[in-house]
């Protein structure tokens, strides 16, 4: 044992001396209480580990790759990762809006809670260091009566009490230590929970802004189907179209009319869900005038080898898993004696004014060893518990761990497929728009009939939609591959320059109006 290793070095040769003095012990005797002894110290101060050996690390460093799978072959890793990704959206409303839920989200208070319980837990066994020392005054009167006689009786105590552990098989230390990795852990899980916030708060921004372009998108549709309405009814009472055109028209804006309600009822609950994750009461507010950022620029991505280090869940799981097998040795170490020191002075009158008047003070001094001897093999159990339960946790580790890799493997991969669909319907919708035009103007001349312009406004009407979902999904996947990476959302320098910033202000530049259900 490292810690104390000299007071135990002592004790064993206290030990020796006194067992030489044992004569009257025959020598057989006398050995094995000599070694049965040696054994109970060295096995105390062994500490046990439920860790496995470094075949799992090291099978963990043979199977990361040099660079990502689903990274193109041909590019170039980049050993740094950005850690100022939230600036990249170039949204400043976004950006007064973290700042805003850092402060006032519901779920990320509570997890501050856990961090200033877990700071509490490490004081109180930090205490151990120290010996207790407690004050006792008690004040008594009785009555007495025996036949005819009455008597009083007064009597008051007072005592200063002081205990102390010593702390030689390192439980105590044990049991700081894992106090100590709780804490950290419980800073790294606030730490995820603020990128994860930060993460949850642009995609439903994200995803607000296109419920918002849908529903311009509908109603823009609509109007332009209600204006076609206008010229078919006027072209029919001419005697130049059929009544079928006039049906088929009417039944398109109809539909459109409905799609723009459920739009709206989208819309609301988007920007309820925005709210929430705000801390705001959810009253369903929109944006003026704002459209879903294209971004073009790659992101760099670094190295898998860099993810161990970059995500704080991994780095909470690891942490626990310490913790663990830290309370796997406080486990094994309650099972050797603990040794206590009692220390007291107290004085005693008759009357609660006499009291440390000067008289002689009773004082005490007690060393206490406690062994446990029979307890049906519990401590024994427990310890096993708490090594099949680190033995767990590392499996759950290195779970959480390829978990992670199969997350930003994943998240890669879909966005080269978003990528190539989103160029593939840009292309289209130019093509759907003009040929959305130009089947009109040949219906308005005689040269097609109207099913082949419901057919052109339909293809037109998808790709102009599929344009903005994916537009979405690529920023989506951009979020979620940076949350996958894991760091920092913002340099600490100009995150501590928006904690600065006046909230009120930020969130009206953010939502300005309610929804006008009119429109």
């Amino acid at each position: 044992m490292k810690v104390r290793s000299n007071s135990v070095t002592n004790k064993l040769d206290k030990i020796r001396k006194s067992s030489q003095k044992l004569r009257k012990i025959p020598l057989l005797k006398h050995n094995s209480v000599t070694v049965t002894i040696l054994t109970v110290l060295l096995s105390a101060c062994s500490t046990p580990s439920g860790l496995s050996d470094n075949k799992a690390k090291n099978s963990l460093k043979e199977n990361m790759p040099a660079q990502w799978q689903a990274q193109a072959p041909q590019a170039n890793p980049v050993s740094a990762v950005s850690d100022n990704w939230i600036k990249s959206f170039g949204d400043q409303a976004l950006e007064h809006m973290i700042t805003h839920a850092l402060t006032h989200n519901f779920q990320l208070n509570a997890e501050r809670y856990n961090v200033q319980l877990a700071k509490a837990r490490l004081k109180v066994s930090m205490t151990t260091d120290f010996p207790e020392l407690s004050l006792s005054l008690d004040n008594a009167r009785r009555k007495q009566v025996l036949d005819t006689t009455t008597s009083y009786q007064t009597s008051a105590d007072v005592s200063i009490d002081l205990r102390y552990e010593l702390d030689l098989w390192g439980k105590l230390s044990d049991q700081q230590n894992q106090d100590r990795l709780n804490y950290a852990a419980a800073q790294a899980n606030f730490k995820e929970s603020k990128l994860n916030l930060v993460a949850n708060i642009s995609k439903a921004w994200f995803d607000f802004i296109q419920a918002q372009q849908l529903l311009n998108l509908y109603q823009e549709r609509a109007e332009n189907l209600q204006r076609n309405l206008a010229m078919i009814q006027s072209s029919y009472q001419l005697g130049l179209n059929d009544a079928l055109d006039v049906y088929l028209t009417k039944n398109s804006v109809n539909q459109e009319l409905a799609r723009v309600a459920e739009q709206q009822q989208t819309l609301q609950s988007t920007s309820r869900a925005l709210e929430l994750l705000l801390g705001n009461y959810p009253l369903a507010k929109q944006v003026t005038k704002q459209s879903l950022p294209v971004i073009n620029d790659e992101i760099a991505l670094g190295l898998p080898a860099q993810l161990l280090t970059r995500r704080t869940d991994i780095q909470a799981d690891w942490l626990a898993l310490l913790a663990l097998d830290a309370g796997l040795a406080v486990a094994h170490k309650q099972r050797f004696p603990s040794f206590n020191l009692n220390a007291s002075v107290s004085d005693g009158a008759d009357e609660l004014s006499d009291l440390l008047n000067g008289g002689a003070l009773a004082w005490s001094l007690i060393g206490s060893i406690t062994s446990p001897l029979f307890n049906a093999g519990r401590l024994e159990s427990l310890e096993y518990q708490a090594r099949l339960t680190v033995e767990q946790k590392e499996q759950e580790y290195l779970q959480q761990v390829y978990q992670a890799f199969a997350e930003v493997e994943n998240s890669i991969s879909e966005r080269d497929s978003l990528n190539q669909r989103y160029a593939y319907y840009v292309t289209a919708q130019e093509n759907a728009l003009a040929a959305e035009k130009l089947s009109f103007d040949q219906y308005l001349r005689g040269l097609v009939t109207y099913t082949t312009v419901l057919e052109s406004q339909r293809r037109s009407f998808d790709a102009q939609t599929t344009v903005i979902q994916l537009t979405n999904q690529l920023l989506q996947n951009r979020v979620e591959i940076y949350r996958a990476l894991g760091g920092n959302y913002l340099d600490e320098s100009l995150q501590a320059q928006q904690q600065s910033k006046s909230e009120n202000s930020l969130l009206q530049a953010a939502l300005t109006q309610p929804i006008n259900m009119d429109k």
